[in-house]
């Protein structure tokens, strides 16, 4: 018989009293954290968010330059359920950066059939930048560079997605909902100066001429980056933080 070694014990948040995207990988990232830390393997880069963090194939971008690199993205994921996940998927794991990208699954709530789900844009506006706020300075706390990616603007042909049963489809908000994000990204902009955290802008090179809305070429789903879209994302992330003297 191979011998075993002593479990850790580890920080898990547990489920949500209400359906939650971030249920349905918890047992998985779980039992991955258990994995890590069991093992002496130091994280360089954490990343954090919703399906467009999940989707990101992060070492097939930036395996050339040796980093350990993990991802902790939910596809549906909303900011105040990655802020309570932070401490496990982020804090206990110990990694130099956390980059945190989320957001976009808030302002679904702009189209919920019930009144008692739905929020008004001035309600978004502000706990996306709540629950942004606090996630970097739980990080600065535990001695972590946080990293605010902005949220990506949409287009205009999003699909009725499974995971948001509570929302009116077909989307009828991608107007309000790129103003949204684009004045959340202004205001997460200032408050990473003023935190001293790293402030990525994503937003910039995806838009089309108009400004606010996504290049349709960069997402098969006016959402979600392809290709074309993750490969802009990964030149964006690498030239930022070579202006740190981060090498990614």
């Amino acid at each position: 018989m191979l011998p075993t070694i002593q479990r850790v014990p580890i920080v898990k948040p547990g489920t949500f009293s209400f359906i939650a995207a971030a249920d349905r990988l918890r047992s998985v990232y779980d039992g991955y954290n258990e994995q890590l830390l069991s093992h002496p393997i130091a994280v360089d880069f954490d990343f954090i968010g919703e399906s467009i963090t999940q989707y990101w194939d992060l070492q097939v971008y930036f395996r050339s330059a040796g980093k350990f690199i993990i991802n902790r993205g939910i596809s549906g994921d909303v900011t105040y359920t990655m802020l309570r996940r932070f401490p496990a998927d982020v804090i206990q794991l110990k990694p130099k950066y956390v980059h945190i990208l989320g957001g976009t699954n808030n302002t679904w709530r702009l189209d919920a059939v019930e009144m008692n789900q739905r929020r008004t844009p001035e309600q978004i506006y502000n706990e996306i930048l709540r629950d942004m706020t606090m996630m970097v300075q739980l990080s600065k706390q535990n001695g972590i560079m946080p990293i605010v990616g902005s949220s990506l603007p949409s287009g205009r042909n999003i699909p009725c997605f499974h995971f948001e049963p509570i929302i009116y489809c077909p989307n009828c908000s991608t107007d309000i909902r790129n103003e949204l994000l684009a004045a959340n990204n202004n205001a997460l902009k200032r408050m990473a100066e003023h935190e001293k955290a790293i402030y990525i802008d994503y937003h910039t090179y995806l838009v089309g001429p108009d400004g606010k809305t996504l290049r349709p070429e960069l997402a098969d789903d006016s959402l979600h980056p392809n290709v074309l879209g993750y490969n802009i994302m990964a030149e964006v992330l690498r030239n930022s933080l070579s202006a740190y003297g981060i090498v990614i």
